[in-house]
């Protein structure tokens, strides 16, 4: 059996509903949102794996409507995996914003997080220095 989920609220739904009867999503207009936009939807994926081929594509195209998705993942979770991929991801970006993010990692509670996010300021300055 098929589980659908709303993009919007990731609660379980009945495929065949035109919204979602936990927060009012239309899912039928879900298919007019653009791929950018679906994809910083999938940021919030109870799935772990559509949460990450989201992080790194929206990373790869350096999507700036992502970053405040980023920044919560970042003050949110705790699961190193996520937090590695969304630095990567930040990596990618040249503006203020990533590097604050990255920046601000350095202090996160995982030491694990922290010392990846220090590679990824070292890669950024290397790359500018070159």
């Amino acid at each position: 059996m098929v589980t659908y989920f709303c993009p919007n609220c990731w609660n379980k739904v009945d495929g065949k509903d035109a919204v979602c009867s936990h927060c009012g999503f239309s899912l039928t207009e879900y298919s007019n949102l653009s791929y950018e936009k679906s994809l910083i939807l999938s940021l919030h994926s109870p799935i772990m794996n559509n949460r990450m081929i989201a992080i790194q594509i929206l990373g790869e195209l350096r999507s700036q409507e992502a970053l405040p998705g980023f920044k919560e993942i970042l003050e949110t979770e705790n699961d190193f995996y996520s937090l590695r991929e969304v630095l990567y991801a930040l990596s990618k970006f040249d503006c203020p914003e990533s590097e604050a993010m990255i920046s601000a990692a350095t202090k996160h509670p995982s030491k694990l997080v922290r010392e990846f996010a220090e590679r990824m300021l070292s890669k950024r300055q290397r790359n500018k220095e070159i």
